[in-house]
């Protein structure tokens, strides 16, 4: 903003004083120097009492307002369209190798390292601008132009090699003797060939290297490193930057970060980790820190001769440190090219256990799996399952892996679950080991999942990169997706795409609140990074994914990936990149030339949400209408997603077809608001949309067709647990947004009630009526839901003799595990008198180690010990947290302690995760119990929040977000919406980095508090009507009916319940 044009004036004649005004004295009024303080002291005193009052008149306005002042709506937390300047780095210098020669002193917490970065301009630049982060960095850098001569050795002088004359002339017309040192030609020479020989031999390469002179080198905003050159670069020269760097060993997570852990003495050990990904590269050494900047790197480090030294490549020598005993050199060779975000190198003391394979290049290649001494026996699983996943993945990819060695590396401190550096896989312990007599089927699944999706990522990821973190989805969903092929592959009991089915209906709800993003998301600032890793990127990338496959045919999408993958190998992409490598594959299909693979793909991957098919049928003429529109949560979308059109393929079948004759193909397109279809449907069988859930849609019928389904779940026609687990989860997201009545989605429900065996059906009904639950807690009618879900539990628990019996497979003891714990839920006296009586058993053992508490069951008894108990089972379980050493031991009992609701446990939780809880589990401490000791969370962030905050964003990006979703993730009341949002808006600085979670948080929160007062008393109607018509009957066998003759009337200003 300009000065006034008159301030200017004064202020001109003020610098510079006019010789024609002079100042005097010429009469006015005149006081005291004691009286003229008096009277600003009184000034300042009248302001800051002002300033109080206003201060506080606003304060109590904004408490008293429902929100809406404070908090605009229409313009969500943090959001913005406005590119950061220094988001990105120039492309017109381009390095192609790295050679990084680094020391690392643990005990110090310090490293130092020099490193050459050879370099390319593709135009004429008088600087360099690079990232680091943290760093110091020697000013005696220094950049070295290599010029290349070819030398004929045939009776012939030196012939200059051919460039480009106006840039040589320009360049020297810019420098002076100053600004360039030459050195002299290498003095190596060949003796002469016989004059037979072709003249294309008669030619040597010979160098010749000048310094270019570093006028300046200053940090700047966005980690930037910039040099200031005397001289321009010159256009396809190398050149040779050298930069000498320390920095510290971190005690974060990102970087290079220092890692410890008990051995079996109880002795600490430290050890050195890196996670680069997705910014932290510039933190260990200066590079160009974006995916697109691929280089090789050749990494040499110094380190004590006592231990180990991993890095992405194989050691390529070992030597000792000149003047230093017991330090010696650890050499690697050199890598393919890569992103400097998959870097990666580790100091340790750990032991291996190694195998190998024969890839499709026919070279044998080596896995080990590491980790500290104490655990090498729970590394067989891993070890087991990698050659069998890499073969495989060749195998479909056709495309062989591309390094001779991969190690897997269990870490005991670590954020991410696993990170997929090329060569060197890290992970968490709990995701890597695996002990195959006290392991649960769930942490063996986990470790499965983890294994296969970074496996997966060596090709995905790793060999054909994303340009941008825009499209950091065809990294992550392609490997989550094929992280399922390859698990049901090596463990096909398990049902892998049942799973990914499970996973998908379970986003559906949360990627149609208002605020949710596209799969390929613009980033604008460098905050916005980390929140691409989200299940939008992840699980709705793999499904879409698996919806193009399934539309084109799994031998045309195999055949797309191979083009794509050796296209862009070693390389980087961008998402249309495979849509037109999908689209070759597809050419010459009669049945897809109407369909163009970018269009269809883009409608879902840059388009937020998903739509809902509307089917219409008219049951006269056969006529059906599929209608498509925005499926959204919040009775007000943004108007723009609201025009959304999707190209929707669309499957059907009808009731009366047997199972085994349905089909997963397509048969008619949605790529218009709607298409009407004359189909040859009997008027009394139901059609069924979207068979198999596989597209990323849902469907809503007419009312009679809904009946028509539940009559066919009754009677059996309907048995698929797919279909069942579709329709009841379909139901329940349509009745949640006034789509359809609740009678029929309660209704649903009740197929169990005679017992079910499929663990999805079972999932995706309590996941459903978990959303119930929370709500329902505070009202009267709870009461009623209790005793609902214990009768669905009921016979389906005794068929599994509540646990008792060892489970016949993993499926049903993960089944098993799920209904049990919605047992203690809903205060079922059985499950809590059992659990209470478990866990004071092995409180009375002599030895705690001596655990008699099955061991797929533990957590769930942790649980209900801890929330029905007091301070004595606290304390028992906090002190074997504290001596055990067993990250899987540590993981579970820190998982349920925060469950306890003793107030005074809760603040002790909270407080020892910002001191003495390791950070590996810190956050796991604030996953308290719903509702009241999340509010005690609430408060206490709120109330240290500079604390909390510094604790853990100095971790990493993403354990804050969690963070705040576990505390703010269920309100339901509008208070406590209030207080989120001044407390947003109180931190809007600091809380612009995880601003997407925040909208995400305050949009389910309003879905909450709306629905609770629509839906709430006429659903605990329902309940009351079904289990006192159920009581009447006096049996614990009766069979309901599917819609009991409840219809839940709803209006915005009150809810009632009427028969019908």
């Amino acid at each position: 903003m300009s000065l006034s044009h008159s301030r200017q004036q004064f202020l001109a004649y003020e610098t510079h004083g006019d010789p024609n005004i002079h100042y005097g004295r010429k009469g006015g009024i005149f006081i005291s120097t004691c009286i003229c303080i008096g009277l600003v002291i009184c000034a300042v005193l009248v302001a800051a009492l002002v300033g109080i009052i206003v201060y506080y008149i606003t304060y109590f306005k904004i408490s008293q307002n429902s929100g809406h002042d404070f908090w605009d709506e229409t313009e969500p937390f943090g959001q913005s369209t406005a590119v950061a300047a220094d988001l990105r780095l120039p492309k017109s210098v381009q390095p192609s190798f790295y050679r990084l020669k680094l020391k690392a002193d643990l005990e110090k917490s310090k490293f130092t390292g020099d490193i050459y970065i050879t370099i390319k301009a593709n135009e004429k630049v008088k600087e360099i601008i690079l990232h680091s982060k943290g760093l110091i960095i020697d000013k005696n850098a220094t950049l070295t132009e290599q010029i290349y001569e070819n030398v004929q050795t045939i009776q012939s002088s030196k012939v200059k090699r051919q460039v480009n004359e106006s840039s040589i002339e320009s360049t020297s017309q810019n420098t002076t003797n100053n600004d360039v040192t030459e050195f002299p030609m290498l003095n190596s020479t060949l003796e002469s060939e016989p004059a037979t020989i072709s003249p294309v031999n008669t030619q040597v390469i010979h160098s010749n290297v000048r310094n270019i002179k570093i006028i300046s080198i200053t940090e700047s905003t966005g980690d930037r490193l910039v040099l200031a050159l005397a001289s321009a670069l010159v256009p396809d020269i190398d050149y040779t930057l050298k930069l000498s760097f320390e920095g510290n060993i971190s005690n974060s997570l990102t970087g290079f970060y220092k890692s410890t852990y008990k051995d079996s003495n109880n002795e600490i050990r430290e050890m050195g980790v890196t996670q680069f990904e997705p910014t932290s590269a510039r933190a260990a050494f200066p590079c160009f820190d974006e995916p697109a900047f691929k280089a090789k790197f050749e990494i040499s480090i110094a380190h004590p001769q006592n231990m180990s030294v991993l890095s992405n490549m194989k050691i390529s020598t070992e030597e000792s440190v000149p003047g230093e005993p017991n330090w010696q050199w650890t050499h690697f060779e050199r890598s393919v090219d890569m992103s400097t975000y998959l870097v990666a190198y580790v100091l340790c003391d750990f032991k291996y256990l190694e195998t190998s394979y024969t890839a499709r290049d026919n070279i044998t290649k080596t896995i080990r799996v590491w980790t500290q001494p104490a655990f090498i026996s729970k590394a067989n699983y891993a070890l087991n399952i990698t050659p069998k996943l890499l073969a495989f993945y060749e195998d479909v990819f056709g495309v062989p892996y591309a390094l001779d060695k991969i190690d897997l590396i269990a870490i005991p401190d670590f954020s991410s679950g696993a990170m997929e550096n090329w060569g060197l896989v890290t992970f968490r312990e709990t995701t890597l080991l695996f002990d195959e007599k006290e392991g649960v089927p769930g942490e063996k699944r986990g470790v499965a999942i983890d294994v296969a999706h970074e496996l997966a990522h060596q090709w995905f990821g790793n060999l054909v990169t994303m340009k941008w973190w825009t499209d950091l989805w065809l990294n992550e969903g392609f490997a989550t997706y094929v992280e399922y092929i390859g698990v049901n592959h090596i463990e096909p009991e398990w049902n892998m795409f049942v799973t990914l089915t499970r996973d998908k209906m379970t986003l559906l709800r949360s990627d149609s609140l208002k605020n949710t993003s596209p799969v390929s998301r613009k980033v604008i600032d460098a905050s916005e990074i980390s929140q691409k890793f989200d299940e939008i990127s992840y699980t709705k990338g793999a499904n879409l994914i698996r919806m193009l496959n399934n539309t084109i045919s799994e031998e045309l999408f195999l055949k797309g990936l191979a083009i794509y993958l050796d296209t862009w190998k070693y390389r980087n992409a961008e998402e249309n990149d495979l849509w037109k490598a999908m689209s070759q594959a597809t050419r010459s299909t009669d049945s897809l030339k109407d369909v163009s693979i970018v269009s269809f793909m883009n409608s879902w991957t840059r388009q937020a949400g998903y739509p809902v098919v509307n089917v219409k049928r008219d049951y006269a003429t056969g006529n059906v209408v599929f209608e498509q529109r925005l499926f959204c949560s919040s009775p007000s979308p943004y108007t723009n997603m609201e025009k959304q059109i999707w190209q929707i393929p669309i499957s059907y079948t009808t009731t009366d077809v047997p199972h085994e004759q349905w089909s997963l193909t397509p048969k008619l397109w949605l790529k218009e608001r709607s298409v009407t279809e004359k189909l040859n449907l009997k008027s009394d069988h139901a059609i069924y949309v979207n068979v198999g859930a596989i597209g990323y849609y849902l469907v809503n019928y007419d009312q009679k067709n809904w009946e028509l389904l539940s009559q066919a779940l009754k009677s059996g026609a309907i048995d698929d647990p797919i279909t069942k687990a579709q329709l009841i989860d379909d139901s329940f997201n349509l009745a949640k947004t006034n789509r359809l009545e609740y009678s029929y989605a309660l209704g649903l429900t009740s197929c169990v009630v005679n017992g079910e065996d499929s663990k999805i059906v079972w999932e995706m009904l309590l996941d459903n009526m978990s959303f119930l639950k929370h709500n329902l807690k505070s009202t009267s009618g709870y009461l009623y839901f209790q005793d609902y879900m214990r009768l669905l539990l009921a016979k389906q628990l005794e068929k599994l003799n509540y646990g008792l019996s060892k489970p016949a497979d993993d499926n049903e003891a993960l089944l098993v595990e799920n209904l049990l714990l919605w047992e203690c839920m809903v205060e079922g006296p059985r499950c809590l008198h059992w659990a209470k009586a478990e866990f004071r058993k092995w409180m009375e053992q002599t030895d705690v180690n001596d655990n008699p508490i099955p061991s797929y069951l533990r957590s769930l008894v942790y649980n209900v010990a801890i929330k029905y108990g007091g301070r004595e089972e606290f304390e028992f379980l906090w002190n074997i947290f504290q001596n055990s050493t067993d990250p899987t031991v540590k993981t579970l009992i820190i998982s349920n302690l925060p469950s306890t609701r003793e107030a005074s446990l809760i603040t002790f939780l909270l407080e020892k995760s910002l001191t003495d809880i390791p950070k590996q589990y810190a956050a796991l401490a604030w996953s308290t119990d719903v509702p009241a000791s999340t509010r005690l969370a609430q408060n206490f962030l709120i109330n240290n929040f500079d604390r909390v905050y510094q604790v853990f964003t100095n971790l990493d990006s993403f354990t804050f977000p969690n963070i705040l979703n576990m505390v703010f993730g269920f309100i339901s009341d509008t208070d406590e919406l209030d207080k989120l949002k001044r407390f947003a808006l109180q931190h809007k600085e600091k809380l612009l980095p995880m601003s997407q979670t925040l909208q995400k948080i305050v949009d389910s929160a309003n879905l909450r508090i709306t629905w609770i007062r629509k839906y709430s008393l006429g659903i605990n109607e329902w309940f009351k009507n079904y289990m006192q018509e159920h009581t009447q009957q006096n049996t614990t066998t009766v069979e309901p009916e599917w819609t009991q003759n409840i219809t839940i009337s709803i209006s915005d200003s009150n809810t009632t319940a009427s028969s019908r």
